[in-house]
Parts: structure tokens; C-alpha cells; sequence
């Protein structure tokens, strides 16, 4: 447990951190915020102000390394970058020596405690799971990567931007933390942000006095790790199930698993434990809705789990959250190109979907991929968001080698559009079918359009790529009208590998057709 206050720190550590923060106040003027020196050593603002007031003492240097970094980068941007007393005081070599001193000497003090407690850190070891404070990285418990960005320095992840469901969330962590068993069942459709939100919850459980740990059951099974070890979980214990239709909904195991958790919920003698799980809607419905026979119930025990347990997340940002992805969105250039791009909200979905978009166009089968490269170039050269199906047929062609033609099967173009079709992490796939809304006209053949994402990359990406020759005859033969009159000609270094661009109108040229054997 972390002493407090001041005094109970030495002097050259107290007197070094409080010299360090009266820099911060002063001469770099309160920069950078509390949050963003929290978001640069991944604990809470919290934490990072009880460090600069010297009321507690990091557990461990790599977090306060990341703050001194922060602030080293802070200071040369206002300028201070040849400046010997601020070199010296952000120097890491010296706060390397004042921090082992410090913890020589908190070792020193507590050496007997230290002992006394052997036989129970040997029993803690047995318990399942590990100290929270070192489940560090996010992706271990499966929160999403984001999408990157040129900058180099940000978190691994972008800033978080609460929503109401995070209130929730939080004020069933703070019961458990102050001493009473709770569960929390996010549910939510993919990339919603449900795990993200209780990778963020836990902060609220770090550094406490009573160490908590995090339980997260995966090996051999998900179901099969947690039933092996469910008995020998201790109070203060975090049981992560994330995706908990795998660990509640796999016939009998899951139902002993259901019944595990149940009875550790309800038997204060092995509490406080924190149960936090995901779960799709579809999942949800599937495991609490009462079956028409009461005699076949095949998830009673996770029914009476999960029942009344929900925290609702949903699908996109709206009004306030709208407004607080704006101000945060200003520290990190993630958030500003989500805000900007994504569709109707789908904030989360975004910044999950597109790295998982670039990889799905990268390993795609030839014919998907041609497809999806066409509909870049016809979009970089100038085409209007909807692609139509004749103009990409046409097109893919000319981004398939011989080989690739020549095997080709029947119905490879309704193969493909399966493929570049299938959602990403709850958002359109790579080049997905526009569905016109009652009312609208109705196109004789339906038309696709391009990940936002993908466009930006093929903006940039294939900037200084001609385009074959059998797009620019697809965009003369098939673009609508109004798309043709606006298609681009590529840069003149291209302009021997091309037919005249669309915009001349000239006459439709005839196709390339390559046959196959």
C-alpha cells in the first residue's frame, strides 16, 4: 500500500517533485492539463495530481517517466529548450536516482512488514488472475486498435470521450469499490465502445489502498478457463468477460459458469468482486428472454445472472457527446478525422473499423481487390460517391494480371461484392451497396459506394498511379453524366498510359476484353 502525504516522502524526492510542479504552474503556465500528462502515463488525472502535490509516490518509474517526457516536450515548445535549470530539473537520470533512493528507503522502513507478509503474497500469487496495476495494455483484454496517425508520441489509444453509459458504468465500480460484489454487462452492437468503456472504468480501481486484480479467463476455453478456476477467486478481484456470450452461452459449462458467478456475487465472505462483461444485443436477447417451454430452458442461470445487470450502449455520438468529442478532438488528430469522416456518429466504429478496413482490402482475393482499387481511382479522379455496378465490372479488368483474369470464375463479381460488402466492426464494408430509401429514384443497376477510409488512402496511397485504361473506358461508358463532366485528368507524367479522360466526351471507346481459357 502507497504512503501518503508528504512527509512520509524524503527530501530530495518531495523537494524534486514539488520543484517540478511549481515548473509545470509557472513557467509552462499549468501546461500540459493534468488529463493529458494522465492520457501520457495511461493512469487517471487523479493520480497524476496527487504525484505533482507529493501525496503519493508512483509505484512504479515508467509512468512518471511518461510525465517528465510530457513535459520535456511542453517545455521546448515554449521554448525553453536551452534552458539549464529546466534541463536539469527534467533531466530522467536524475529523477532515476531520487526515485530508487525514495524506494530504498520505503523498502528499508517497511523491511519487517515486508517479511510478515511473505506467507500471503505466496498465497496471493494462487489466486487467479494479476495485480492490476500491471494490466497495462488494452489490447491483452481485446480493446480495439484505432486508427493511426503521422504524429508521433500519442497513446496507443485516442483520448476517451465519456457518454452517459460511462456515468453507469461507474457508479457500479464505485459500489464494488466501496466494498459491495457487483456485475455490469455492457451491451452494445460492434465497435460501440462497450470494452473500451470498461477499460476505463478501471482506473477507478487502480491505486486504491486494497490492491485489486484482474481475473480474465481464456485458456484452453473461455467457458472451460473460467469454471476451472471460478472457486478460487478472492475479494478485490476484477472478473473480466468480455464477449460473455462465449463464457455463458455454450450449453452446460456455460450454465455452470453462470451459476459459478452467481454464487460468488451473492457470498459476502469471498467479496468485494467486480464482474464486467460485453455483449451484442442479439447475444443478450438470446440469453435472458424466458423460452416458450419452461421445462427446455437452456440458459436459466445466465438469465438470472445477466437479468436487470444491463448497461445499454449506444450505436452512435449525439448531442453533448458531439460537443465533448469536439473539445477533446482538439488534442488528438484521431478524434479530429473520426469527427470529420465517420458516418451519422459512428464515432467508435470508426476509429476501430478502418484499420481492420485497410487490412481487409490488403489480404482480399484478387477480384475483390481490383474492385475496390477501381472504385479509388474513380473516386480520386473525380467520380461521385455512387460507383455503378456495370462501371466497376468493367473497370476491375484493368487491375487483374492475365493470370488472375484467366481464372476467374462465372460469378466471381458476385463473389467479390460479398466480400468487399460484409460490415466492419459495425460500419460498411469496403465498397458496400447504396439501398435507396422509399421515395427515391430507383437505379436501373445498383450502385456501391467507397469506404470513406479507403478513399482517403487511395487519395494518398495512389496519388501517382495511372489509372489503366480500362477504367477511364468504364467512367466513359457507364459514369452518369453529371460524374463524367467532373472526372479529372490524371498528372501528365501518366498521361501515356491512359485514353483521353472522360471530360472530353468523346465518342464511348469499345472495351478491352481479354478472353480466358
Amino acid at each position: 500500500m502507497a504512503e501518503t502525504g508528504a512527509g512520509a516522502q524524503g527530501p530530495a524526492f518531495a523537494d524534486l517533485m514539488a520543484e517540478l510542479a511549481a515548473f509545470r504552474n509557472g513557467r509552462l503556465r499549468r501546461q500540459p492539463s493534468d488529463r493529458f500528462l494522465a492520457m501520457a502515463a495511461g493512469v487517471s488525472p487523479t493520480t497524476v495530481g496527487d504525484w505533482l502535490r507529493a501525496d503519493r509516490f508512483p509505484q512504479q518509474i515508467g509512468p512518471l517517466l511518461a510525465v517528465l517526457r510530457a513535459l520535456r516536450g511542453q517545455a521546448d515548445h515554449a521554448g525553453l529548450a536551452d534552458d539549464p535549470a529546466a534541463a536539469a530539473l527534467l533531466d530522467p537520470q536524475q529523477w532515476r536516482r531520487a526515485y530508487q533512493a525514495e524506494a530504498q528507503r520505503r523498502a528499508s522502513a517497511t523491511r519487517a512488514a515486508v517479511q510478515a507478509q511473505q506467507g500471503q503474497t505466496v498465497l496471493e500469487r494462487m489466486r487467479p488472475g494479476r495485480p492490476l496495476s500491471s494490466v497495462t495494455d488494452p489490447f491483452h483484454l481485446e480493446v480495439h486498435r484505432a486508427i493511426d496517425s503521422p504524429i508521433a508520441g500519442l497513446p496507443v489509444l485516442p483520448e476517451y470521450v465519456p457518454r452517459a453509459h460511462d456515468q453507469k458504468l461507474g457508479e457500479v465500480v464505485a459500489r464494488a469499490a466501496a466494498g459491495a460484489s457487483q456485475i455490469a454487462v455492457l451491451v452494445g452492437g460492434s465497435s460501440t465502445g462497450k470494452t473500451r468503456a470498461c477499460w476505463e472504468a478501471l482506473n477507478l480501481l487502480r491505486e486504491r489502498d486494497e490492491p485489486w486484480r484482474l481475473w480474465h479467463p481464456i485458456d484452453p476455453t473461455r467457458p472451460e478457463a473460467a469454471l476451472a478456476e471460478l472457486k478460487d477467486v478472492a475479494p478485490y478481484t476484477v472478473v473480466w468477460l468480455n464477449e460473455a456470450q462465449f463464457y455463458l452461452a455454450s450449453g452446460t459449462v456455460g450454465e455452470r459458469v453462470a451459476a459459478g458467478l452467481r454464487s460468488l456475487l451473492r457470498e459476502p465472505e469471498r467479496g468485494p468482486v467486480l464482474v464486467l462483461g460485453t455483449v451484442w444485443p442479439g447475444h443478450w436477447s438470446t440469453m435472458t428472454t424466458s423460452p416458450a417451454d419452461a421445462a427446455a430452458d437452456p440458459h436459466a442461470q445466465a438469465r438470472a445472472l445477466l437479468t436487470g445487470h444491463d448497461v445499454p450502449v449506444p450505436e452512435t455520438f449525439t448531442g453533448t457527446d458531439l460537443q465533448l468529442l469536439a473539445c477533446r478532438a482538439k488534442d488528438d488528430p484521431r478524434l479530429r478525422q473520426a469527427a470529420a469522416r465517420a458516418e451519422q456518429g459512428q464515432i467508435t466504429q470508426y476509429l476501430a473499423g478502418a484499420p481492420v478496413l485497410l487490412d481487409r482490402y490488403r489480404s482480399a482475393p484478387a477480384p475483390a481487390r481490383a474492385l475496390i482499387t477501381a472504385a479509388m481511382d474513380a473516386r480520386r479522379l473525380g467520380h461521385g460517391l455512387a460507383l455503378p455496378h456495370a462501371l466497376l465490372e468493367a473497370a476491375a479488368e484493368g487491375y487483374l494480371t492475365d493470370a488472375q483474369y484467366d481464372l476467374l470464375e462465372d460469378d466471381w463479381l458476385e463473389h467479390a461484392l460479398t466480400y468487399t460488402g460484409t460490415p466492419v466492426h459495425g460500419a460498411r464494408g469496403p465498397l458496400s451497396r447504396i439501398r435507396p430509401r422509399p421515395g427515391q429514384p430507383h437505379p436501373a443497376r445498383p450502385c456501391f459506394r467507397l469506404a470513406d477510409y479507403l478513399e482517403q488512402h487511395g487519395r494518398t496511397a495512389r496519388n501517382a498511379v495511372p489509372a489503366p485504361p480500362a477504367l477511364w473506358h468504364a467512367l466513359i461508358d457507364h459514369a452518369p453524366p453529371a460524374d463524367r463532366s467532373a472526372i479529372r485528368p490524371q498528372p501528365s507524367s501518366a498521361a501515356c498510359c491512359v485514353p483521353p479522360p472522360a471530360s472530353t466526351l468523346l465518342p464511348p471507346s469499345p472495351r478491352l476484353f481479354r478472353s480466358r481459357s
